[in-house]
């Protein structure tokens, strides 16, 4: 009975082996059935996978029951002392994950015995490499770190060509580096980067802590290259060598390594010469597509440390170096923000200039590039370019500088022109015709007034800005000698129109009007005055006694002037009658008033001396033809006597001739 549980104690350990084996298997085609006998004549690979067909806790046990056979061939007992190794090295980790422990326990306490038992028993094992690796491995998550690392340093002096001599060098790095020893720690790494960027798995992780290896042993500048060629293999583009690959587009770890890396970057050039270290390394690596990010995290650097000055100088040294990368703004816009965060007034001011000259839509950057595709900076150059027009605006006001003035109205046209359409425009451009207005610019300043009022939708400014171009032009009127203010007062005449017309609700509408009128009667245009003062007659609600006594007066005098005294008195008569008691024209009107009614009854009379004069002439021409017809006749009868007598004279002719 013992005999046949030992028979199927091989048969299950032989099965078990060779499973892992599908290549090993296929040299049997027609195995037979399995003996003790037969197991000593296998030659069966165990695969590092987990064993199929059963627990690993079954499989730990048929692997323990095996290697209690007396007559096992070494060979298989080696393999299986290797497998059940890794099966207890597993267990522990994953027990000692689960209970958060790094302590040694019983599963790794077996499977440190059972690797160095196969380590003594069979050292010419061709395995021995992996062997001791996994004997690292259960040193080390068992918290053994001396014995982890020499049994590392057995592997790298016993089998320097091995295949995982890579990852172990990276190991003995992590454990040196752990402990301190940082000049072997990079040592090992450099072991790992010597194979190649292809060379293992570990070559980006061997750059990281390569550099930091370096770093703590205070060569900070030499630890720099290491830690730009991660960058260089974790950020740039794979498939345009140009490019930055997107940030979102990393991993999460890459961009924790990616963050780690240049965080400590930024503190390496902060403890060597700061911005011009940053500098000088740039130029001497060449293009860095994430060379930006440098910068940007040395200034966000400086200014965790309230360094707020150092901070702008580092972003705008990269602005300087690459005014056209499309992270250029970015970082001048951070700049900006220093100086803000540090009370810089006019460094902030000296920023937002440099920033709309750099960047507005006239510049070098903009070329190739689309307004949509940066929103944020279109953005922030609508801010910035406001905010320079005025602060000059307001500097003017103080200094009262013809300069200050035109620097602001500058930035304002410049403002207007880069966002026409924005909201804000008619509220800026109101703003433009004030500095213009304020710098004595009042030909211009009108211009944009008018601008403000009629060339944007209406808005709360629109009226206001109407009255002051009406301002404007009164007083360009006064900069202009006398012979030449005729026409620009014609010119402010026509705005008055246009204004009281468009805008008819705002206070002064009517008083503009009323001067209208008057204005183009003074001028000569006395049909467009009367029409203007019956425009202002014909308002609702009325406008007060004083203004319709212009108007009226107005209309009555242009009648008067066109013959039309009838409609000159009813005019002169409304004007009298509006006209207030103490009014000093009401005698000047009352005149008027008189001569137009003298006008009506001279014209009657001339009317009646006209018809007696016409009755006369009507007569005397009767009487002419009369005498017309009379003399028509007297020549009629004078031309028959001369006819006959010339017949007369002809026969008197006649006898002569014949009695000669």
């Amino acid at each position: 009975m013992k005999h046949w549980r030992l028979h199927v104690l091989a048969v299950r350990c032989a099965i078990l082996l060779a499973a892992a084996s599908p290549a090993m298997a296929a040299k049997n085609t027609k195995p037979a059935a399995p003996t003790i006998g037969d197991l000593s004549a296998k030659s069966v690979d165990v695969s590092p996978a987990p064993a199929k067909g059963g627990g690993a806790s079954k499989a730990m046990e048929n692997y323990r029951q095996f290697l209690n056979l007396q007559n096992a061939d070494p060979r298989l007992r080696a393999e299986a002392m290797r497998r059940l190794g890794d099966l207890s090295l597993e267990s522990g980790e994953l027990e000692r994950m689960a209970n958060e422990v790094t302590q040694l326990d019983m599963q790794g306490a077996e499977a440190i015995r059972l690797y160095s038992t196969l380590l003594k028993a069979y050292p010419e094992y061709p395995r021995n490499d992996q062997v001791l690796y996994q004997l690292a491995r259960a040193y080390e998550t068992t918290g053994q770190a001396p014995q982890a690392l020499a049994t590392l340093d057995i592997i790298v002096a016993r089998y320097p060509k091995g295949r995982d001599f890579a990852e172990v060098q990276f190991r003995r790095g992590e454990i040196l580096f752990s402990n301190r020893r940082y000049p072997e720690a990079q040592q090992a790494y450099e072991a790992v980067l010597a194979r190649g960027r292809d060379g293992s798995t570990f070559y980006a992780q061997s750059l990281y802590k390569h550099g930091w290896s370096q770093f703590k042993q205070g060569m900070n500048e030499a630890s720099l290259k290491s830690f730009a060629d991660l960058l260089d293999l974790t950020l740039t583009d794979p498939k345009n060598s140009a490019r930055m690959r997107p940030w979102e587009s990393l991993s999460r770890p890459d961009r924790e390594l990616a963050e780690d890396t240049l965080r400590v970057m930024s503190i390496t050039f902060s403890s060597l010469d700061g911005t011009k270290a940053l500098d000088d390394f740039a130029a001497r690596r060449g293009h860095m597509v994430y060379a930006w990010l440098l910068f940007s995290r040395l200034g966000d650097l400086y200014v965790e440390k309230q360094r707020f000055q150092d901070a702008a100088t580092t972003y705008r040294a990269f602005v300087s170096r690459d005014p056209v990368d499309e992270h250029a703004p970015t970082l001048e816009m951070a700049a900006i923000e220093a100086y803000r965060k540090g009370g810089f007034a006019d460094l902030m001011l000296d920023g937002k200039l440099e920033y709309v000259q750099r960047y507005g839509f006239g510049a070098p950057f903009w070329q190739g590039r689309e307004h949509s595709a940066y929103p944020q900076l279109v953005e922030e150059l609508k801010t910035n370019l406001k905010d320079v027009a005025q602060y000059y605006h307001a500097s003017a006001q103080k200094t009262k500088k013809p300069e200050d003035y035109a620097a602001a109205a500058h930035w304002y046209r410049n403002y207007l022109s880069s966002f026409p359409d924005d909201p804000d425009s008619a509220a800026t451009n109101y703003l433009l015709a004030d500095a213009l207005f304020e710098g004595r610019q009042y030909l211009d300043a009108a211009g944009e007034y008018e601008h403000t009022a009629y060339a944007y939708p209406h808005n709360a400014r629109s009226a206001e800005a109407g009255y002051a171009a009406l301002v404007a032009y009164q007083k360009y009127e006064d900069t202009l000698s006398p012979d030449a203010r005729a026409s620009a007062h014609q010119r402010t005449t026509e705005a008055g129109l246009k204004f009281a017309q468009a805008f008819p609700e705002h206070p002064e509408s009517a008083v503009v009007l009323t001067h209208a009128a008057q204005d183009l009667y003074a001028a000569g245009d006395q049909v467009r005055a009367a029409q203007t003062a019956q425009t202002l007659l014909a308002r609702n609600p009325p406008v007060d006694a004083a203004k319709q006594r212009i108007a009226w007066t107005i209309v009555g005098q242009v009648s008067f002037n066109q013959g039309d005294f009838a409609q000159a008195e009813s005019a002169y008569s409304h004007a009298l009658a509006a006209a207030a008691a103490n009014d000093p024209e009401r005698g000047d009107i009352t005149e008027r008033l008189a001569a137009a009614v003298y006008k009506q009854a001279d014209a009657k009379r001339t009317a009646a001396a006209i018809s007696h004069l016409a009755e006369g002439i009507q007569g005397l021409v009767g009487h002419m033809r009369e005498e017309q017809q009379q003399i028509r006749e007297w020549v009629e009868r004078q031309a028959a006597l001369q006819e006959d007598m010339r017949r007369l004279l002809r026969r008197l002719s006649d006898q002569r001739e014949k009695q000669l």
